[in-house]
């Protein structure tokens, strides 16, 4: 058995998490119209969000199952550093795409830190009737 070090878990975690991008708060199943209208609330639910467990709801169940059975501690190293790397603000959709299964949204936001443009790619899935987040890409801005 190859023995991971705690730090390495904790960094595939937050890749995991950053790669998904969760936001908090229940989101209710089919109250958002559109992919755009649902990614800006998670937005504002990421900026809120005080655990990964809050941000659950927002993400596909396949990503969520994989979160859900890391360790507690894991979870919460992997929370606080994703909260440390997405600073952006100013998030807007400049482009939603419709596919079969879901959207693809092409954004933009600026780092509250840097104060530098970001650009984004955020894959969307309807799950059960409702908006998940599978996926979530971003170039420059960054800290």
């Amino acid at each position: 058995m190859i023995r991971v070090p705690p730090v390495v878990r904790a960094a595939a975690l937050v890749a995991l998490v950053c790669a998904v991008a969760l936001p908090a708060l229940a989101q209710p199943a089919a109250s958002y119209k559109n992919g755009s209208e649902f990614y800006l609330a998670y937005r504002v639910a990421f900026d809120k969000a005080t655990s990964i467990d809050e941000l659950l709801p927002w993400v596909a169940r396949e990503r969520r199952e994989v979160i859900s059975k890391a360790p507690a501690a894991e979870r919460k190293e992997g929370f606080e550093m994703m909260k440390m790397f997405d600073d952006r603000r100013s998030v807007k959709v400049v482009r939603e795409t419709p596919s079969a299964t879901g959207a693809e949204l092409q954004v933009e936001g600026v780092s509250a830190e840097s104060q530098a443009k970001a650009t984004g790619v955020i894959t969307l899935l309807k799950e059960d009737g409702a908006w998940k987040i599978v996926r979530e890409s971003w170039k420059g801005g960054g800290r």
